[in-house]
């Protein structure tokens, strides 16, 4: 559920990225992967379109929405009735809180009208962290506090939200999730920390957990590695290594 482009070759003309995307997929598939959702980051919705025109029966297309655009919802609308995308990916344009991220009110809106799922960048931010202890945590500055995914999965009962790497501090992130059936989460981009998978089955059940792996900045190997060896049983495996990621897409019956 959860893979991007390399993208810092985009800007480094010495690097072809489209070479190292094609070395990613043999790699996916050495790992059993038979199918990737494949993210817009930044502003490079063509470059998906252009791999998932190549790639159709290995790639599902999500096309990024940008919050402070008012034109996103009609691009978004675009790529999914025009190019088959499957999706939506919304990614920090700076730190987040609530009022930040309700900028992409009409993105969630049109989500909810084309009935397609929203990937949502998240790794909460602890409250009281010193800067030093923010920055290990979070990097980038993306961060928002865990709050806000009760508050979307309340104020958009009709949207369905995929929050990205678990929420961060997972274990708040799916709490909070519990009571909203319309938000997921996805596996993705955190190291392979025993018991994660098992909590997440306990607290919100398999059928809302996605495999993801973050490729390229996370392997495919250690990313599988939490789910097929996590403490749960084997028909919850195949939900969350694909079963439910085809019924959310719509790719099955």
């Amino acid at each position: 559920m959860h893979v991007h482009i390399p993208f810092r070759g985009l800007e480094d003309v010495e690097i072809d990225w489209r070479e190292k995307f094609e070395r990613m997929l043999i790699a996916a598939q050495k790992a059993g992967i038979d199918r990737q959702v494949i993210l817009g980051l930044s502003s490079n919705n063509e470059f998906i379109r252009e791999l998932v025109d190549k790639h159709r029966d290995k790639l599902i297309g999500f096309v990024r929405g940008r919050c402070t655009d008012p034109k996103a919802p009609a691009i978004i609308e675009r790529f999914i009735r025009e190019y088959d995308f499957k999706g939506v990916k919304i990614h920090a344009e700076s730190n987040w809180p609530l009022s930040g991220l309700l900028s992409a009110h009409a993105i969630f809106l049109k989500a909810a009208e084309l009935d397609v799922p929203v990937v949502i960048h998240s790794w909460h931010d602890e409250e009281g962290l010193t800067h030093e202890a923010r920055t290990l945590i979070a990097p980038e500055g993306f961060s928002f506090p865990v709050r806000i995914i009760a508050e979307l999965g309340r104020r958009y009962p009709d949207t369905k939200f995929v929050f990205a790497h678990m929420g961060g501090m997972w274990v708040k992130a799916l709490d909070a999730a519990r009571p909203y059936p319309n938000i997921y989460f996805d596996t993705s981009g955190f190291d392979p920390e025993r018991g994660i998978i098992e909590s997440a089955v306990e607290m919100i059940g398999a059928d809302r957990i996605l495999f993801g792996s973050d490729a390229p900045g996370r392997s495919y190997i250690s990313q599988l590695a939490k789910v097929k060896y996590a403490d749960i049983s084997e028909s919850d495996k195949r939900r969350i290594l694909g079963e439910n990621a085809l019924k959310l897409l719509k790719e099955v019956g």
